[in-house]
């Protein structure tokens, strides 16, 4: 394959026979003007520029005396047939001269060894910048330069990137393909799960930089940081693009293309954006609990994203809490729920434009205090163990905001207090999931 494309070939036809166990490989490149050269070991017969360009070191073709018994050759500088013994035991090849050639190089090889030979030329279709055929079809090539679209690549240090569709939140977003001179030498992890389609960006490397090992050219010299260097230039283009898409789209289309911002380390780009993505933002719309699948969420996502004119003025106020309920209590997150306060995953650049304007609640100090007590009680539980008081209603108070709180109980955390208040209008028990999830390490309640 590797010699049809360099010799200019604008096809490459594999075609097996299995009664004979015979495979015909031809072109219409420019053919072979010296057999001898061929069978020279180590000598390439590609010009200067393409050695140096590709790494053409004249031992690809030795790979075809390992793989059949027998060898037919034709092309413009002559035709031989010959047993690959008599070749690898360095015995002299009578080379016949070809006096009306066809423009065809074909190579046949006789009692080839067993393999998938259809799959094996499948996968290494898909990227080659030239048709492949197997037994006269067409084999896919859906991550060729020409199959895609030259507009859809853009250059970088390492040669052509095509990059996903990234508000595809579904795809790995650093994940690649790579090839080299249109074979593959890099599969990501995430390539075949299952019945799924290829997931990462695409990458034709420059084939100047860029080696594969000898001799089934299957991986790249030094994989490891060469992989490092490729996945450095997809993550400059995916910048490059989100930048272009940043300048050209409202800040609410923008703003969708936060999950790739946030996957790849890019959520600066948001600092200068006026919009909030929701994905970060939260409004509290009940009593807090802790976290598990059977209690629910306490949390929901805002309507519409929160502007910075809304914020600026005062007509937002944005607040962090970074309590653990068991330990801290559920004081802050009631403050903030009843006071209408608007709960932020602080994950923003620290140049993002909202910092000044964030309250972070878990910093202050709060304060539970009880009105008119009615008496108090012990609870000797298997998974709590706390002091229940019963009151009137309660105040929370921190700094200068203050609620006062009748229909719904509390919890001031086992590393506080360690009480639990009861109101005398208290009904929901939402107490009772702030105080433990219930459930063992395995989640079995």
């Amino acid at each position: 394959m590797q010699n049809a494309r360099r010799a200019g070939a604008s096809y490459v036809a594999f075609d097996y026979c299995a009664d004979t166990n015979t495979l015909t490989v031809t072109d219409d490149g420019c053919g072979i003007d010296s057999l001898e050269t061929l069978l020279t070991v180590a000598e390439s017969g590609w010009d200067v520029e393409l050695i140096a360009k590709e790494h053409a070191f004249g031992v690809g073709f030795l790979s075809a005396l390992f793989a059949c018994r027998h060898l037919e050759l034709s092309s413009k500088g002559g035709c031989f047939s010959v047993d690959t013994d008599h070749i690898l035991g360095f015995q002299p090849v009578e080379v016949l001269p070809v006096t009306d050639w066809n423009g065809l190089t074909e190579i046949r090889l006789v009692d080839i060894a067993n393999g998938p030979l259809e799959n094996t030329l499948a996968d290494l279709a898909t990227g080659f910048p030239i048709p492949v055929h197997f037994n006269g079809v067409s084999l896919p090539r859906p991550n060729a330069i020409d199959s895609i679209g030259a507009a859809e690549f853009v250059a970088s240090p390492v040669g052509a990137i095509r990059l996903i569709n990234l508000l595809d939140s579904y795809r790995h977003y650093r994940d690649c393909l790579v090839y080299l001179q249109g074979l593959p030498v890099y599969r990501g992890y995430y390539y075949h799960i299952g019945d799924t389609t290829y997931l990462g960006n695409i990458v034709h490397l420059d084939s100047a930089q860029f080696m594969a090992r000898l001799p089934d050219r299957d991986k790249l010299v030094d994989e490891a940081d060469m992989i490092k260097l490729i996945r450095e230039a997809i993550a400059a283009a995916v910048e490059s693009r989100l930048m272009a898409l940043k300048t050209a789209l409202s800040a609410d289309d923008f703003l969708t293309y936060f999950p790739v911002l946030r996957e790849c380390g890019l959520i600066r780009l948001l600092n200068d954006v006026d919009r909030l993505p929701k994905e970060l933002v939260s409004r509290i719309q009940r009593p807090p609990v802790c976290d598990t699948d059977l209690f629910g969420d306490f949390l929901e996502t805002v309507d519409q994203p929160i502007t910075q004119s809304a914020v600026k003025s005062g007509q937002v106020q944005l607040v962090t809490i970074d309590d653990y309920l068991t330990a801290d209590g559920a004081l802050r997150y009631l403050l903030a729920w009843k006071k209408g306060w608007v709960l932020v995953d602080n994950r923003f650049d620290a140049g993002h434009w909202v910092q000044p304007y964030l309250r972070h609640l878990s910093q202050e100090e709060v304060q539970c205090e009880i009105l008119e007590e009615s008496h108090r009680a012990q609870f000797q539980g298997i998974w709590v163990w706390v002091t229940a008081v019963f009151c009137q209603r309660y105040r929370i108070q921190m700094g200068a905001d203050s609620v006062e709180i009748e229909e719904h109980g509390t919890y001031t955390g086992n590393e506080q207090d360690d009480i639990v208040v009861i109101p005398c209008h208290e009904t929901r028990g939402d107490v009772l999931e702030q105080v433990s999830r219930f459930c063992e390490n395995d989640d079995d309640y």
